[in-house]
């Protein structure tokens, strides 16, 4: 049987794949991003590390909120 917030865990942990998913696309433009993007590739690089480092810290808040909600329910 489901818990009642399960579909809200289920984004909470979509969110922080997706956050490690654009961290890690960060990178790989960070090491072969010239042939991409030219020589000026770095910028773009840490803007998307930028961005997926905010997801992941996103959804650390969303899914500790979480546990701290449902651990005070059920005292």
């Amino acid at each position: 049987m489901l818990k009642k917030n399960a579909a809200t865990n289920h984004w909470q942990h979509a969110i922080l794949a997706l956050g490690v998913s654009v961290c890690l696309i960060g990178a790989l433009v960070m090491v072969v991003g010239e042939s991409i993007f030219g020589e000026n590739h770095t910028g773009i690089a840490t803007v998307i590390g930028i961005v997926g480092i905010g997801l992941i810290g996103c959804a650390g808040a969303l899914i500790a909120g979480a546990r701290a909600r449902s651990s005070r329910s059920s005292q």
